[in-house]
């Protein structure tokens, strides 16, 4: 029997960026690394399904359903993000089986998840019309779940994920107790990085910057010296400039939120925060001086980057 799954994604969840609006969340945000879509599509590979698609939402996904049940595909998998939910598919599948009905869709205590599984005769029977009464079986999940509906649900997903409350793991090479770093990125050896954090791919983590608190630093970014992060995520190609002190935070290039206060500041004007497009190997070509990476100066002896007095306070 052939299985297909469909990921049906938000507006601009595929374009690369990372931008928002006010208490908005975006499946392109990474989470200690990959992105909740990339994690989803991950999941549903392991099922051994060869045929997976990702769609906008305003891209009419029920065409694509349409056309895959009249390839031949039997059931299909359909995932709308808008939730991170740690389900057994191969359990929803047998669960589907035994129920004997065309569809089944996930709740949880909160209510429907987004995530449905679909057989070809129910896709099918719909089209022509009559699929009024079409009846369809409830999966009960009691499992982990993170509702993705504000840039808060996305700070706690990052702490729960880094505290080992979900299966996420961070997509890096642990250093010391709950701190993982990733090999490109560079650590300057006067940094304290306290976990548990996360420190990204081809990331700079330069003289004195202490990252503590649940912070995680995604990857292309550069945090300047002496700045502090503490209960702070940094999102992908984001500069922020030497001397901060971001906390309960989550800055997104120059887009600064912050979490207790509800507040959104962009810091362009001020220099404070911005948009951080060349990567740090390019710059290192370019002449910076980065012949000390993370990978040759930390790994097997993650203490170096964790010196007793830092200087100065910060």
């Amino acid at each position: 029997m052939e299985l297909g799954a469909l990921v049906v994604t938000h507006g601009g969840d595929l374009d690369g960026n990372s931008g928002g609006t006010a208490n908005s969340w975006s499946s392109s945000w990474p989470v200690v690394g990959k992105t909740v879509l990339q994690r989803w599509i991950e999941r549903v590979r392991e099922l051994g399904v060869g045929m997976v698609s990702v769609v906008n939402r305003d891209a009419q996904p029920p065409a694509r359903i349409l056309d895959w049940t009249k390839e031949g595909v039997d059931r299909i998998l359909l995932i709308v993000s808008g939730a991170y939910a740690e389900i057994d598919f191969s359990d929803l599948i047998h669960f589907h089986q035994q129920e004997q009905r065309r569809i089944t869709r996930v709740f949880d205590k909160l209510g429907p998840l987004g995530i449905s599984l679909l057989d070809r005769s129910a896709v099918l029977r719909k089209e022509g019309r009559k699929g009024e009464g079409l009846q369809s079986s409830r999966y009960d999940f009691s499992g982990y779940v993170s509702r993705l509906s504000s840039t808060m649900a996305y700070r706690q997903l990052v702490e729960d994920a880094l505290e080992g409350r979900c299966g996420i793991q961070p997509a890096g090479l642990q250093a010391d107790d709950k701190v993982w770093v990733d090999p490109s990125a560079f650590v300057d050896p006067s940094a304290r990085l306290r976990g548990p954090c996360y420190i990204g791919a081809n990331t700079r983590i330069n003289a004195g910057v202490v990252v503590t608190g649940y912070s995680s630093v995604e990857s292309n970014c550069e945090i300047d010296i002496g700045t502090s992060l503490d209960h702070a995520c940094v999102l992908p190609n984001t500069y922020l400039a030497p001397g901060l002190h971001v906390k309960n935070s989550v800055v997104d290039g120059s887009r600064l939120e912050h979490l207790d206060h509800g507040v959104i500041v962009d810091l362009q004007a001020t220099g404070l925060a911005s948009r951080r497009w060349s990567s740090p190997s390019a710059a290192s070509a370019g002449g910076v001086d980065n012949d000390l990476p993370w990978e040759k100066n930390v790994k097997g002896r993650a203490s170096a980057f964790l010196p007793k007095d830092l200087g100065h306070d910060v």
